[in-house]
């Protein structure tokens, strides 16, 4: 085993424990605003107040958003460690084996849509709720009709969001970069940096 085998076996671990704590951070980040806005939403329904209900759609797009920019940084990270360390037969071939796996009829990945799903279920729920008070408190229904275009807002462009990353293959973008790492000389470096 030569010095460079061992540093591109530190690189593919590093790598994957990155992509954990990536998928950990996902995870307790959308549980974190789930919560959060289930939380406002009892509020809200308790005070029968429609204001109330805009919180709610924030704290479902906010967890939303955050759990989609993990998985997407998640995804980029397995992208490359499937073009650059799984491509061979030899070595690893966890990323590689596991989308021929997802490729299967029956057996596609259905925890992706899970935080949409949820996410625009809450959302719905504080729209509804929105106009259900909406007669009931100081400018409801503006509180109501702006709650339902945030509502319908988060709505359209989570799952145009979902579809866009849906249809993307993890490792495509890095199948497009294969020339070699080079050293920059000084002079271009000069010249960058102006």
């Amino acid at each position: 085993m030569t010095g460079s085998d061992d540093l591109r076996g530190l690189e593919y671990a590093a790598l994957m424990a990155h992509v954990r704590s990536l998928d950990r951070t996902a995870l307790w980040s959308w549980l974190a605003a789930a919560i959060a806005a289930a939380a406002l939403c009892s509020t809200g329904i308790g005070a029968r107040n429609a204001g109330l209900m805009l919180p709610v759609v924030l704290c479902a797009a906010f967890g939303y958003y955050a759990h989609l920019r993990t998985r997407r940084m998640s995804r980029l990270i397995e992208g490359y460690l499937q073009e650059y360390f799984e491509s061979g037969r030899e070595g690893v071939q966890w990323h590689a084996r596991l989308a021929q796996l997802f490729a299967l009829p029956g057996t596609a990945d259905g925890s992706e849509w899970m935080p949409l799903a949820l996410s625009n279920l809450v959302t719905l729920a504080a729209v509804i709720l929105s106009w259900t008070f909406a007669e009931g408190s100081s400018r409801g229904e503006f509180m109501a009709g702006f709650t339902t275009m945030a509502g319908v807002a988060f709505s359209v462009h989570s799952i145009v969001e979902s579809m866009r990353t849906e249809q993307t293959h993890a490792s495509n973008p890095w199948t497009q970069l294969h020339a070699p790492l080079r050293e920059v000389p000084p002079a271009e470096r000069r010249t960058a940096a102006r």
